[in-house]
């Protein structure tokens, strides 16, 4: 069965970090509303949402589908580590721009939590065969786009109600500035390294040179 999906391999890249997950349209807007991280508990809900939408994508043999919740798991995962890592969650001094190193001190072990959560289930997304062999056939360019816009497959879920309901602005909007406040970060710092490299270094005091006295002629 060929892979099918929204796009093709030309207008989508298949990479191993996050880039895209909140900005793939036909896929983000479906997974995101799953995606939690304040809690453990929240956490492995929303993972197990994420999966079912997963095996949604895997039965019609959508690659992006599949890719994009995988990516919103692996998301869960840093984010988590992030705050359960950094006082406040923050990456970045937001007074300097610069980046704050982890000190290996545990500020949210709830978060810590959270993120082993997210880690099991990213371990289960790499260990999907389906996944890994649409994973290598979408970057040799087989996959086929699809020209009739399905929804994911959303069998398993209960109601519809608690998994579906509307997004925590709290967290997706948050990581969104995050992810904005970094690259604003590192243009600057990209910045200030031209501004300092384009600077003409002061001339040399030049030495004052003292005009030496005549002497009188011998008579």
């Amino acid at each position: 069965m060929p892979l099918r999906s929204r796009y093709t391999p030309s207008d989508y890249a298949a990479t191993k970090n996050e880039v895209g997950v909140f900005t793939t349209p036909g896929y983000s807007e479906d997974i995101k509303p799953l995606w939690r991280f304040k809690t453990a508990e929240e956490a492995k809900k929303s993972a197990e949402g994420i999966w079912k939408l997963f095996e949604g994508y895997r039965e019609k043999n959508d690659f992006v589908g599949m890719d994009i919740c995988r990516k919103f798991i692996q998301m869960g995962r840093t984010r988590s580590l992030r705050y359960a890592l950094r006082p406040g969650g923050k990456k970045y001094d937001t007074s300097t721009g610069k980046e704050q190193k982890r000190t290996g001190k545990v500020y949210d072990q709830g978060k810590l939590d959270g993120a082993n959560v997210y880690e099991g289930w990213l371990d289960k997304c790499w260990g999907d065969e389906a996944y890994k062999k649409a994973w290598e056939d979408w970057k040799e360019g087989k996959g086929q786009e699809i020209l009739v816009d399905e929804s994911p497959s959303n069998e398993g879920e209960s109601d519809g109600k608690g998994d579906r309901s509307e997004p925590d602005q709290s967290q997706g909007s948050e990581v969104e500035q995050e992810s904005m406040q970094e690259t604003r970060s590192k243009a600057n710092n990209r910045k200030r390294t031209r501004s300092s490299a384009g600077q003409q270094l002061p001339e040399p005091a030049k030495k004052a040179v003292s005009t030496p006295k005549k002497r009188p002629k011998k008579s």
